[in-house]
């Protein structure tokens, strides 16, 4: 499986690791995080967001990888303490740039601090074809420019299955989700917009933590509803969503289905599967890198 540009970007990372003026921060710090350290946000800002001059927050390696070289994480190998350690990040980002400038200026940043070097490697893995189920698909198409008007931050209510559920008549003009979460475990449901299948299987790629290759033949783009259960627990969690107060209703419960996995609300909501396969995928090998890094 192709990943485009990827090839490119790890070729670029490579030279700037012993190039002088490759792209960098205006300034950054970079600092390991302690074990058992807690209360740090998640790493945010940058282009697109409310906060695109910094760029701040702690993450693991992995998700630092993951983010200056555009890939997924079933695309990232290394040690394995990549997954654990985590890296408490403050880097001013000079005005205008754009995300792929900030993901080059963060691949310089992780070559200098970490002397982190990286190969691309294509294996053969196991993926997943997105193909149209047995009895046919239950999607609509849409309708016009959906993207023109509408509430992008609806409050929802409770709908007649005890989930949350955007109000009759509701009109969202992008897509749209939450995650809940309820004694019986955590509910994601997504209300989606003027959706391609392909953007509808790299949504997929995150939830199953592989590969998923379009293959509907289906054409165009398409509004629907998808809701699945995660498994944890704990309190309500918004996501791209609205606050936890904009549920109207909490009497009825937030997942009625704690059995709801991906693979079986596919077919029953969208008329979809998800079919297990071998394909090759790109991945980004990280074959060194120190964990602690050099001072700033």
């Amino acid at each position: 499986m192709k990943f485009p540009g990827l090839l490119l970007a790890i070729a670029f990372a490579c030279f700037t690791q012993e190039r002088p003026g490759a792209p960098a921060f205006e300034a950054a710090s970079l600092k390991a995080v302690a074990p058992g350290r807690t209360g740090l946000p998640q790493l945010h800002g940058g282009p697109g967001t409310g906060s695109p001059g910094q760029l701040s927050g702690a993450a693991t390696l992995k998700a630092l990888v993951m983010r200056a070289y555009g890939v997924k994480e079933y695309q990232v190998s290394g040690p394995g303490w990549m997954d654990t350690q985590r890296y408490e990040i403050a880097a001013k980002v000079p005005a205008g740039a754009t995300g792929q400038q900030v993901a080059a200026m963060l691949r310089t940043l992780l070559a200098a601090r970490l002397r982190m070097e990286v190969r691309l490697e294509t294996r053969e893995l196991p993926i997943y074809s997105l193909v149209v189920a047995k009895n046919g698909p239950k999607l609509a198409k849409s309708a016009g420019d959906s993207a023109a008007s509408g509430d992008p931050a609806p409050r929802l209510v409770a709908g007649a299955d005890g989930l949350p559920d955007l109000p009759p008549g509701a009109h969202v003009p992008r897509s749209y989700e939450v995650v809940v979460a309820g004694p019986d475990g955590i509910l994601y449901k997504l209300w989606a917009r003027r959706e391609s299948m392909e953007q509808l299987a790299d949504r997929l790629n995150a939830v199953v933590n592989r590969a998923v290759v379009d293959r509907t033949g289906l054409a165009g783009l398409y509004d629907f509803t998808l809701a699945w259960s995660l498994e944890s627990a704990g309190g309500m969690i918004p996501r791209n969503g609205p606050p936890p107060d904009a549920i109207e209703s909490r009497a009825a419960p937030v997942l009625s289905d704690p059995g709801l996995s991906m693979f079986n609300a596919l077919p029953s909501q969208l008329g979809l599967r998800l079919e297990p396969g071998k394909g090759r995928v790109e991945m980004v090998v990280v074959t060194r890198a120190d964990r602690l890094p050099a001072e700033n």
